[in-house]
């Protein structure tokens, strides 16, 4: 084989190779596959769902923060699932996401918690209809996380669990739908449940 064969042929099946089997052995956390219909940037996945012990799930798109991976990887986060967790007060102190997001490169991991943390959460119920709550049509009417954050809600996944006598007692969501401050929750159950 010739040299220039070699350099040409040889040599980047050497270098990709490797880097391509560590891609594809991610899933969903690199490589072209698993995208689950989120899209991807280039051979990138664009959107990661991390899943925080407390308070749901955090969607991370690599679209919205830039396609040069040697800003972030390997040094801020390892490219390897589930080997990335830090609790807020390590962000705080400008670990994982903090890094960027500490007020001055990009908006502070302290406060606006609704920025990552405020998807729509939906809670299984098989006897009235799922519920599926939008925090932002509500963080839209209320201003902000503290309106129900931590009085009503505990901000710790399956920390909330009421009954609709609780909420009707007003606990719960029943703490604002209470038939004055926003609609009953005895009334219309379609306005929450899928019925």
């Amino acid at each position: 084989m010739t040299m220039r064969r070699f350099i040409f042929f040889v040599l980047p099946i050497i270098v990709l190779l490797p880097s391509t089997v560590y891609a594809v052995s991610m899933g969903n956390f690199g490589g072209k596959g698993g995208t689950g219909g989120m899209g991807s940037v280039g051979a990138m996945v664009n959107k990661i769902n991390i899943q925080t012990p407390t308070v749901g799930v955090v969607v991370f798109s690599h679209n919205l923060h830039g396609t040069n991976c040697n800003q972030c990887h390997p040094n801020i986060f390892k490219k390897k699932s589930n080997s990335n967790h830090v609790s807020m007060k390590l962000m705080e102190r400008g670990r994982s996401c903090g890094t960027c997001h500490n007020g001055r490169k990009a908006f502070s991991v302290t406060g606006d918690c609704d920025k990552c943390h405020a998807g729509d959460i939906i809670f299984k119920e098989e006897d009235a209809g799922n519920v599926t709550f939008s925090h932002s049509s509500h963080i839209e009417m209320l201003g902000g996380c503290d309106s129900c954050h931590p009085d009503l809600f505990k901000a710790l996944r399956g920390e909330n669990k009421a009954t609709m006598e609780d909420m009707e007692s007003g606990k719960s969501c029943g703490g604002c739908h209470d038939g004055s401050t926003a609609f009953n929750v005895a009334e219309d159950c379609g306005s929450c449940h899928d019925i």
